[in-house]
């Protein structure tokens, strides 16, 4: 095994130590801590160092899996990366100064529980980035965070119970975080990463169920749009999860939930916004006031996606909670798609909070 992978046991006493996992009912107070939690930590983006990566070892070290998982690297080489943006010349202009840093790495995850292990007889082969057999299908899911966090501890129960209750080996992308990456490199990561999985990997683009979370789904989206520019096949099918889809906070519930959601209220304005500092600086254009600009650049749809042409998109489901402040964008998103695709479910859950 070369140095950029690790082979990682997730086992069941790691798993029973997270908070809230498998609870049937959630009280008042572990609702009132998990908001002042989610505030604390989307109004400290700015300054927040990342440490998403720092339980890797301690978890290898614990006996007794329910799954295992592989973490490993590629590279997509230049002539396969997206060559042609559509819109905005400030968006492709960050994307093409990305592109033209050569032989950039991207890591993914390869997870597999242990039920769905055994049919392999435990195999090593489930934790290759190749199909076990002819027409498998797989998830290929990307974790919310804020952008700020792709592959963390409670993430790794998610995919791992995800992969148990499908049947099916799940992929994920590990993809660059804020505050050290910007826009577009998460984006890039993403959709790099489903390349290799279409291209390299030997993957049917038709048996990918792509599935995400919070700003994994803003991922999501930015990859099937970057997927159709380039004419590449899309994934069978996709599901949303309480979806962040609109930066610049333009839908009313961020306003009249903001009082029972966990993600708080930081206005575009301000320095430490998510939008700020998820898209970086944005270049300054002649006849636009500086805030003016900054929401025009952050309306491009590979940014806010609930602004893309929904035409041509793979069938959908998207749920939300009631209580969320995302509630508009993912109502507005669903609606649209059914009028263009006919093909999207939306399932929204009465005084539920975000992705709980």
């Amino acid at each position: 095994m070369s140095q950029n992978e690790e082979t990682v046991i997730i086992s069941k006493e790691m798993l029973s130590k997270l908070p809230g996992v498998g609870d049937e009912e959630v009280s008042a107070e572990e609702r009132e801590l998990a908001k002042q939690v989610g505030h604390a930590f989307f109004t400290s983006l700015g300054s927040t160092p990342n440490t998403q990566n720092g339980q890797e070892e301690e978890e290898a070290r614990i006996h007794g899996s329910v799954g295992k998982y592989r973490v490993f690297s590629h590279r997509m080489p230049a002539d396969q990366l997206p060559h042609k943006i559509d819109g905005s010349p400030e968006t492709e202009s960050k994307l093409n100064s990305l592109l033209n840093q050569k032989d950039l790495e991207h890591s993914m995850v390869v997870a597999c529980a242990a039920s769905v292990s055994a049919k392999f007889n435990d195999s090593e082969a489930v934790l290759a980035d190749k199909p076990l057999f002819d027409g498998e299908r797989v998830v290929y899911f990307l974790s919310g965070g804020g952008f700020a966090s792709s592959d963390t501890a409670l993430s790794k129960w998610y995919y791992l119970r995800m992969s148990k209750e499908l049947g099916m080996r799940v992929f994920v992308s590990r993809y660059s975080v804020i505050p050290e990456h910007v826009f577009p490199r998460a984006l890039h990561d993403v959709y790099t990463s489903y390349c290799h999985l279409i291209q390299k990997s030997g993957f049917h683009a038709q048996n990918i169920a792509l599935v995400a979370n919070s700003a994994g789904c803003n991922l999501a989206l930015g990859t099937l749009q970057l997927a159709r520019m380039q004419g590449y096949s899309l994934p069978g099918c996709c599901v949303l999860i309480s979806p962040l889809l609109d930066l610049t906070m333009s839908r009313g519930s961020w306003k009249r939930n903001h009082d029972r959601c966990v993600l708080p209220l930081v206005p575009v304005s301000q320095e430490n916004s998510l939008a700020r500092v998820y898209y970086g600086p944005a270049p300054a254009a002649a006849g636009f006031s500086d805030d003016d600009e900054f929401l025009r650049q952050i309306s491009h749809p590979l940014v806010s996606p609930l602004f893309c042409d929904p035409a041509g998109l793979p069938p959908m489901q998207i749920q939300v909670g009631g209580d969320e402040v995302l509630l508009d964008e993912a109502t507005e998103f669903a609606h649209r798609l059914q009028r263009e695709n006919g093909s999207a479910e939306l399932v929204v859950y009465p005084q539920q909070n975000h992705y709980t």
